[in-house]
């Protein structure tokens, strides 16, 4: 160590642990010495991405505070400084905390060992609690996981048991395996049988370390390696002691063997050969990848384990093991060697790479180098404390400096010592003892007297470009260079460097310049270089090395360089001291200044470094002066000529070298190509690999060597530099670039800190991508091409997100000011006027307006955007709100017959108001999100009337006259179904708790409801078996009901056995004979029928459809002989679930099948040789008396629609010509006779179904489907007929309405959520006829259809079959609340109730198809997927109701079925900068199909999207709105549910981002405010208008926030472009003259130009190239020059070469040229007049060129010497040095043309100063 290198710390604090000041103000009583801590870096605690530090991160890592483990008992206290951040609290005592990072998780972990568990706590708030069966001593982290360390075997504890005695196992805790989306809050760990591999069979333990790499993951055993072999890690005396979190490495000490042992923890992925295991040795099945350990070192002798181990750096970069050995009182030191090998790192230590130095206690420390990095692991030094005391900085091996306690410590010691007894008042001084919490450059000192200090070592702003010009060095110097200046800079006693560690930046900085300076000025170095300046250049020749390395062995003569060894010329043996020193100093400073001025260079690239610039500028020119590098001197001189002094071509020519120029270097790439690109222009340190310092100026070369054409072959490209490249396809280079900047983490900030010219090839890249990138790119690529759209489209989908993801950049590229706001769109609710105008409507037929109707929330932003200022959700919503008085329209003096009417007319509209509840669940259908901690709020159902000529008086039922509370049982039922519904599927899971939360006390319709309402949404998995099992044994009928096709709806086509059997127990018909006789209602058992389809729905089961087919012709055994219809359909439709569109792939003999269907249709007799599979069992056949038939008759009248349904659905899509021609539709008359009509129009819609291509919207078709018996039959009605004809009249309007009706049904089913228009016209025009059959209420009438036809159809049948055409009709228009749909449907409502005829099913049917038109509120349509006709056919079931209890037929649940159909199809469009909805056109691409081609078509947003099987594409279209394009594979599949992590719309949310230059079309309609160049021209008064018109306009920045939400833009239209000033004039850029331009007129023109093309960033690039100009003028025309340097002209040059490429061609632009080429033009222009103008360049440049003088430094010299840098820079004038060399070359020369040669030998040199050179040559030739 140099004698004076000392320096002192700086003591922070008297250290006291916060956790107990924290205890302190908790109240906390407990004793000081029960309790631990430890402090870390805040670093550790982050995340994985988090952590990782930019390399141009300003705050320096030392100045963090540090954070704070406190532990005391079950209690942790996280402190950071002076403040709590967290608190934890254990059920018992913690016994070791660690941080760990688990597999490849990015979140840190806090992992607290205790007795028997393991708790992990996330940061963000996730808790795990694993069990521990076996007693675990400690726990270490590793970089892939947790080490869990067992104990010996005599310690071994016993497998835990489950019981509630375990604090960690309460009835809240979960046990269930890992799930692939990460674990979630408060799991606890599976059982701990899985913990079994651990124990042999003979009870003996196994594997001694088990690592635990996730935390719902098994800990997996280890291995050791030993001689290739692979057994099982069993070492129990090796005492794990330390372990790193970034490298995998253990320490471990056996205590038996007295030795130290160094690990490497492998990963092994391969099956490898396990050794000596025995048979017993359980390996768990499939873990293919093994953690082995392999040991590296060890060490004997330690009678104690090191009581520290701590990782370092050597001098080298290279990492170092530190063991402290208290009883040897050494520290030992192990290098790390590393090794590459096929991408995996193989670590080892030699035997000689290990070294001691004395110590008691020691740390690793940041101190030298604070920012450097070596991979992952900081650079750390080493702090060592000696048995003398004394505390000694090292660096690797070298011992830097001494540190000892500020002299103000000692003072207060002094001060504050007290007199001890028997010491004759005498104390000894201070001593420091121990070194503990060491954090970056913090430690804290235990001194003698038992006190504990915080010091620092670094402290204040530390100069940031004395830490970049150090670590450069320690990256571009040999290790005996950087060790001696490190010795000079630290252990030198003339040295300032960080004496003090409160120094300031700038002192720092001039004790690193005065420690480079003083080599310099060593009095024997260069002393004789004048007089012997020969005898050193032959020294110093080629030639005499290579003589002296040829003829005498080099001996290895410390400190001296390799070149330099050898002997002198005279003979002697070695070079004397003198010369040696003075060769190993100028090599050293050569090296400096190489490394240096590549540091120079990169600060070039950076705006906000040139304070830093004008400070190495000086220190690098004190060196090249002194080397004589003439070519650096003037290097520096061109760049500052303000403030260096005067540099004269020095004598010795042969020291000069040609300094690298990274601005010279991409200018030629720009011009000539990558390829041309000088490599000795490229520092050599900026192509090294792991330089930090040097990673800005190598990531501006690489994306320069990207957009240029560079070779790549790996990372490395041709232009000799790395780039890290994010994975991505690409077409062009400029996409390449894109993406070698987002594997580079460059962002948008990045880019302004760029000089502008060097910007502007990168910006262009930038925005040749941003109309159309590829689509599988990162998403941090598309944030930085300003398309946050895309960035958020593709942020939730990880499979397009190639290898970089969004969060794994840590936003990077979207920091602030550019990261618009890119968060989900969220819905507000509706506005202030929305809800008025909504409360004026309702206020003329209702009152009580603050009732819930559970409609409210169907109003947000995006219904509002959807439907405008149109009032239709609020007419929807007055139409099925049932929660309010209906009016009653009535005299205003009532007499008693007054009172019958009101009672006769309330009952007629109560039987309104009780269907109404059908459409509210439709409308409301997935609308909603509840409170899983709230019960869910069913509206009321009110029967009540009121009277609005009475002021509203309400009037009820009579219960005396009507049983009000059985009309309002089923009703109440379908109220809590449609409540239910309102829940939307992205709540997600629902919760138990909350459902039986949800179930009163007693049983009622409401909670059976929501439990039908549940299960449709897939919500009642989360039910037990027992659950299921209580609410069956409530014996509740509508209960029973609703939780059966619950289940089965969330069950469906799971054949889920415990839902089986439960159903079929509710299938008297079912149970063995042994099984007592249950009297069950008919009802229930039609739902358990069709539950059990929906349970087996698809899965062609034999058996069940055994059962069901047998139930179609059994009666049922319930009470009520008249359901027996509803149950043979109910069997039917469960039938054909089961079988859904398999055909005759159903079962092997289905003809026998279709024979007994075919009976069950037609009454054929039955046939007792039926086949085995269809033979009736005992149980059976004790029962046939059930069947329906009257002898060898099967009552068809009962059978036959569950047939005709279950043919339907068995055969649906098969397109099967046999099943057709046997569902005939009668040819004959006397087949009309045979066959009901309600038949015919069961048979038409099966039968189309079945041929379901052949269905076509048009007339045509209907009539087709007419038989000509009937179409006859039709066309005489109206004549004179007699009675007989009458009669067979009768019979074929009965069949030609039944069979029009099925076909209507048919196109309704077919084209169901198409919103197709034909179909809509077609059926639209048939319930206008229907409806003036009925009543004439229309004067068009369906042209050639038949009239009159109700003289021979009752008024019920019409009225039934226009209400199902209306169905049909609306199944098409689902959700897009077709408003002439919607005014047919009001008139349909209104006639009925005012007629007082309309039955209970014609309002059911109304209310339906309200609802089905605004399904969802519009944002959900209906599917047309086998499983979704299926469940449409059972809602709409051609057998209406006839009151409000009428399940006879069909059971009224079965009508909300229509859910399981359901798709949520709706996109709506958020603008990425606003969050909120936009109207924006899409081009949608449909495939082709049978019924028309490829398709594309236009839709405005929001709107519904084509069904996925012919969906092919989505493209966001028009002018305003950036363009998008998703591509799909149509699929016959569902639609994408929401939630799905591959949902390519995001859940109906597309992301879109407005271009500048626009308004949304909220604002802008028609677009006429788009125009925004008329604007801007009105603003400017470029216009011919007069100024008072203009003067009443808004100004600029109004404008200017109209179009954009940029703040930047925003502010500059402020403060540059106010439109009050006057005396304007037209300037266009290519007649720019700058000494007339009017600033502000230039602002205003730059801003347009910006705004319009949407390229606001340039902003930026035009006010820097224009004031660059301006300055420059100004400069001249003044003599006052403000800036020192000239680098503007070399960025502004930048900028022309990148404009040239673009004219030439070697870039390419799609969106045309990012800055006018004439402003660059007129700028080029305008520096060449500057030039050509100035009085004195010409002298000044004929005495630069020919002596490489400049101007001399007197009043005007500044000026002379600022006009002839950019002269210089402008035309590229070679050095003097170089235009010396040329001109002997010339001199030699017999060339007519010296300009010629002048031009060969200096091609980047301009024309003009060629000729300039030329004629100074000349003249001095002539001379």
């Amino acid at each position: 160590m140099p004698a004076g290198g000392v320096r002192e710390l700086t003591v922070l604090s008297e250290f006291k642990p916060f956790g107990l000041t924290a205890e302190a103000l908790d109240g906390g009583r407990a004793s000081d010495d029960d309790y631990n801590y430890f402090l870390f870096d805040p670093q550790v605690a982050k995340q994985r991405d988090e952590a990782e530090e930019l390399d141009d991160a300003s705050a320096l890592s030392s100045e963090r505070s540090d954070h704070e483990l406190f532990i005391r008992g079950n209690r942790i206290i996280w402190s950071t400084g002076p403040r709590v951040y967290k608190r934890f609290t254990l059920p018992s005592k913690a016994i070791k905390v660690c941080w760990c990072r688990m597999g490849d998780m990015c979140e840190s972990l806090l992992c607290v060992l205790q007795v028997d568990s393991l708790t992990i706590y996330g940061i963000a708030g996730d808790v795990v609690s694993v069990p521990l069966p076996h007693s675990i001593t400690s726990i270490w982290p590793l970089p892939h996981g947790l080490l869990l360390q067992r104990a010996p075997e005599g310690s071994l504890l016993t497998n835990i048991s489950l019981s509630s005695s375990n604090p960690h196992l309460s009835a809240r805790d979960v046990y269930r395996p890992k799930r692939d989306v990460g674990y979630s809050p408060q799991h606890n760990y599976p059982s701990p049988q899985l913990f079994d591999f651990s124990t042999r069979s003979d009870g003996t333990t196994m594997a001694s370390h088990l690592i635990l790499k996730d935390p719902l993951d098994d800990p997996q055993i280890t291995y050791i390696e030993e001689r290739g072999k692979f057994n099982v890690m069993w070492e129990f005396d090796e005492r794990t002691i330390w372990t790193s979190n970034c490298v995998p490495l253990m320490a471990s000490y056996n205590k038996g063997k007295m030795q130290h042992s160094l690990w490497v923890v492998d990963v092994n992925n391969s099956n490898l050969e396990a050794g000596n295991l025995k048979s017993s040795d359980f390996i768990p099945p499939g873990m293919s990848a093994k953690h082995f350990f392999r040991r590296i070192w060890q060490g004997k002798g330690s009678q104690t384990a090191a009581s520290k181990v701590f990782l370092a750096t050597d001098d080298d970069f290279t990492p170092i093991i530190c063991f402290l050995l208290q009883e040897q009182k050494k520290l030992l030191s192990l290098r790390l060697q590393s090794l590459e090998i096929n991408n995996e790192t193989v670590y080892d230590i030699k035997p000689d790479m290990s070294w001691s130095i004395s110590a008691i206690a020691a740390a690793a420390v940041t101190v030298t180098r604070p920012k450097a990095k070596v991979g992952q692991l900081p650079f750390r030094d080493v702090i060592a404390l000696t048995p003398e005391n004394t505390l000694l900085l090292y660096s690797g091996k070298l011992c830097l400096c001494k540190y000892v306690l500020p002299s103000r410590l000692d003072k207060e010691h002094h001060v504050t010592r007290t007199k001890l007894p028997g010491t004759n008042n005498t104390i000894r001084d201070l001593k420091i003892v121990d070194l503990t919490d060491a954090v970056e450059g913090r430690v804290n000192l235990v001194l003698n007297n038992g006190q504990k200090y915080r010091c620092t070592f670094r402290r204040g702003p530390s100069s940031s470009l004395t830490n970049d010009c150090i670590t450069a060095m320690a990256e571009g110097l040999s290790s005996r260079f950087y060790n001696h200046l490190l010795g000079l800079l630290w252990g030198s006693a003339a040295s300032t460097y960080l004496a003090k560690a409160n120094a300031c930046a700038d002192s720092e900085w001039e004790s690193f310049c005065n420690v480079i300076t003083k080599i310099c000025r060593k009095p024997n170095l260069m002393s004789n270089s004048v007089s012997n300046s020969s005898w050193e250049f032959l020294l110093k020749s080629k030639y005499n090395k290579r003589y002296m390395k040829s003829n005498y062995v080099t001996s290895a003569v410390p400190g001296l360089p390799s070149d330099s060894q050898g002997l002198d010329s005279s003979g002697a043996a070695v070079i004397d001291s003198q010369n040696t020193e003075e060769a190993f100093y100028i090599e050293l400073l050569t090296k400096t200044l190489d490394t240096l001025h590549a540091v120079y260079e990169t600060l070039k690239l950076d705006n906000l470094r040139k304070r830093d610039l004008v400070l190495l500028v000086v220190l690098l020119c004190d060196i090249a002066d002194f080397l004589h590098e003439v070519s650096y001197l003037d290097h520096y001189k061109r760049d500052f000529p303000g403030m260096l002094k005067n540099f004269g071509i020095s004598q010795y020519m042969f020291t000069t070298r040609s300094p690298p120029s990274l601005f010279r270097w991409l200018e030629n790439c720009l011009q000539h190509g990558c390829a041309s690109a000088s490599i000795h222009d490229l520092p050599l340190l900026i192509c090294k690999d792991g330089t930090s310092i040097l990673n800005w100026a190598r990531k501006i070369v690489s994306f320069y060597s990207l957009l240029c054409g560079a070779d790549q072959s790996g990372k490395r490209l041709s232009s000799g530099v790395t780039c890290n490249i994010a994975s991505g396809s690409y077409r062009s280079q400029e996409e390449l670039t894109v993406l070698g900047m987002v594997g580079e983490k460059f962002g948008l900030q990045h880019l302004d800190l760029l000089p502008a010219g060097v910007s502007l090839p990168l910006r262009h890249a930038l925005d040749k991508c941003r109309e159309s990138p590829p689509t599988n790119w990162p998403a941090a690529a598309y944030v930085l091409l300003g398309r946050e759209d895309l960035a958020l489209l593709h942020l939730r989908d990880s499979t397009k997100s190639v290898e970089l993801d969004f969060t794994k950049l840590n936003l990077i590229s979207v920091s602030t000011p550019y990261m618009l706001h890119l968060h989900p769109v969220t819905i507000p609710s509706v506005s202030d006027t929305l809800e008025l105008d909504s409360s004026k409507l309702e206020d003329l037929d209702s009152f009580e307006g603050s009732v819930t109707d559970g409609m409210d929330h169907i109003f947000n932003s995006s219904t509002q955007l959807r439907y405008g200022h149109d009032l239709r959700l609020n007419e929807v919503r007055r139409l099925l709100c049932s929660a309010r008085p209906v009016a009653i329209q009535t005299p205003a003096n009532p007499t008693a017959s007054d009172q019958d009417f009101q009672q006769t007319q309330l009952w007629h509209l109560a039987q309104r108001t009780t269907a109404l509840p059908f459409g509210r669940g439709a409308f409301t259908l997935g609308t909603i999100c509840t409170l899983l901690t709230e019960a869910l709020a069913v509206p009321k159902l009110v029967l009540a009337g009121r009277l609005p000529a009475q002021q509203n008086a309400t009037v009820n039922l009579d219960p005396n006259i009507r049983n009000i509370q059985e009309l309002k049982s089923w009703p109440e039922f379908h109220n809590a179904v449609a409540a239910g519904l309102r829940l939307s599927p992205l709540q997600g899971k629902m919760s138990r708790t909350w459902i039986l939360y949800n179930k009163p006390d007693e049983p009622n319709v409401t909670h059976a409801g929501l439990l039908l309402a549940l299960g449709l949404h897939g919500h009642l998995r989360v039910l037990t078996i027992t659950d299921i099992f209580q609410y069956y044994s409530q014996e509740h009928e509508s209960s029973t009901v609703g939780l059966m096709i619950g289940l089965a709806a969330s069950y469906r086509g799971t054949m889920q056995p415990s839902i089986s059997k439960s159903l079929y127990v509710h299938l008297p018909a079912r149970h063995p004979s042994s099984f007592p006789e249950l009297e069950l209602p008919t009802l229930i058992q039609s739902a358990a029928l069709l539950s059990v389809g929906l349970l087996y729905e698809g899965s062609a089961h034999p058996q069940t459809m055994q059962i069901l087919l047998s139930e179609i012709g059994r009666r049922s055994g319930g009470d009520n002989v008249l359901e027996r219809e509803g149950y043979a359909v109910s069997a039917g439709f469960s039938l054909g679930l089961v079988a859904l569109g398999r055909g005759e792939d159903a079962i092997g003999s289905i003809d026998t099948l279709l024979d007994r269907l075919f009976q069950y249709i037609g009454g054929k007799e039955l046939h007792n040789d039926r086949p085995h599979l269809f033979i009736p069992s005992a149980d059976e056949h004790n029962r046939s008396a059930g069947q329906i038939i009257d002898g060898n008759l099967v009552n068809i009248d009962v059978t036959a629609p569950g047939a005709i349904v279950a043919l339907s659905l068995m055969f649906l899509k098969t397109e099967s010509e046999l099943i057709v021609s046997r569902l005939s539709i009668p040819q004959t008359q006397f087949e009309l006779q045979y066959v009901r009509p309600d038949f015919i129009l069961l048979r038409v819609i099966a039968r189309n179904l079945i041929l379901w291509s052949r269905i076509r919207p048009s007339e045509d078709w209907i009539d087709s489907q007419i038989p000509e018996v009937v179409k006859n039959g039709v066309k005489g009605i109206g004549n004179e007929m007699d009675d007989i004809y009458e009669m067979d009249a009768e019979a074929f309007v009965q069949a030609y309405v039944n069979i029009v009706v099925g076909a209507c049904i048919s196109l309704g089913l077919r084209f169901a959520g198409t919103r197709d228009g034909n179909a809509q016209e077609l059926l639209y025009k048939y319930a206008i006829y229907f409806l003036n059959e009925i009543k004439p209420v229309c004067v068009s009438n369906g042209n050639g259809l038949p009239k009159g036809l109700s003289a021979f159809v009752d008024r019920g049948t019409l009225e039934t079959c226009l209400h199902l055409i209306v169905l049909a009709l609306c199944l098409i228009m689902a959700g897009s609340g077709h408003l002439q749909t919607f005014r047919f449907l009001k008139f349909l409502r209104s006639r009925g109730s005012v007629e007082g005829h309309a039955s209970f099913g014609t309002q059911m049917a109304v209310s339906l198809a309200i609802g089905f038109l605004f399904l969802g509120g519009g944002m959900w349509t209906f599917s047309t997927s086998n499983s979704s006709i299926a469940a449409l056919l059972i809602t709409l079931y051609p057998r209406l109701p006839t009151g409000p209890n009428d399940n006879r037929c069909h059971l009224q649940a079965f009508r909300h079925l229509y859910v399981l159909a359901t798709e949520a199809r709706w996109i709506q469009t958020v603008d990425v900068d606003t969050g909120l909805p936009v109207y924006v056109p899409l081009e949608i691409t449909i495939k082709e199909t049978e019924l028309y081609a490829e398709t594309s078509f236009c839709e405005v947003t929001p709107c519904s999207l084509p069904e996925r099987a012919i969906l092919k594409a989505v493209r966001v279209c028009g002018p305003r709105y950036w363009s998008q394009v998703i591509e799909l594979c149509p699929k016959e599949i569902p639609w994408w549910n929401s939630g799905d992590k591959n949902h390519p719309f995001n859940s109906g949310v597309l992301y879109v981002k407005r271009k500048v230059g626009a308004c949304s079309y909220v604002d802008d309609p028609i677009g006429s405010q788009s125009l925004l160049s008329r604007a801007m021209h009105k603003m400017s008064g470029l216009t011919q208008s007069s100024t008072d018109e203009c003067s009443g306009a808004v100004t600029v920045d109004q404008l200017v926030s109209t179009f954009s939400s940029d703040p930047s833009l925003i502010a500059f239209a402020r403060l540059f472009c106010d439109s009050s000033w006057s005396n304007r004039q037209v300037l266009l850029f290519n007649s720019l003259l700058l000494s007339e331009l009017d600033f502000q007129e230039f602002c205003l023109q730059v801003l347009f130009e910006c705004v319009s093309k949407d390229r606001p960033a340039l902003l930026q690039v035009y006010l820097s190239l224009y004031t660059t100009i301006g300055s420059m003028v100004d400069s001249v025309a003044s003599g006052t020059f403000v800036s020192s340097d000239s680098l503007s002209i070399s960025s502004l040059k930048i900028a022309l070469a990148y404009n040239e490429a673009l004219s030439n061609g070697r870039l390419t632009t799609s969106r045309g040229e990012i800055v006018q080429s004439a402003f660059l033009g007129s700028l080029k222009k305008r520096v060449e007049e500057l030039l050509t103008h100035s009085t004195d360049l010409k002298a000044d440049l004929c005495a630069y060129t020919t002596s490489g003088e400049w101007p001399a430094d007197d009043s005007f010299g500044n000026k002379s010497r600022t006009v002839l840098s950019w002269y210089l820079h402008w035309y590229s004038v070679p050095s003097p040095l170089d235009i010396k060399r040329a001109a002997e070359k010339i001199k030699h020369s017999k060339v007519s043309s010296s300009v010629l040669l002048l031009r060969l030998v200096f091609p980047r040199t301009h024309s003009v100063a060629i000729d300039a050179i030329n004629k100074f040559l000349q003249s001095q030739l002539s001379i």
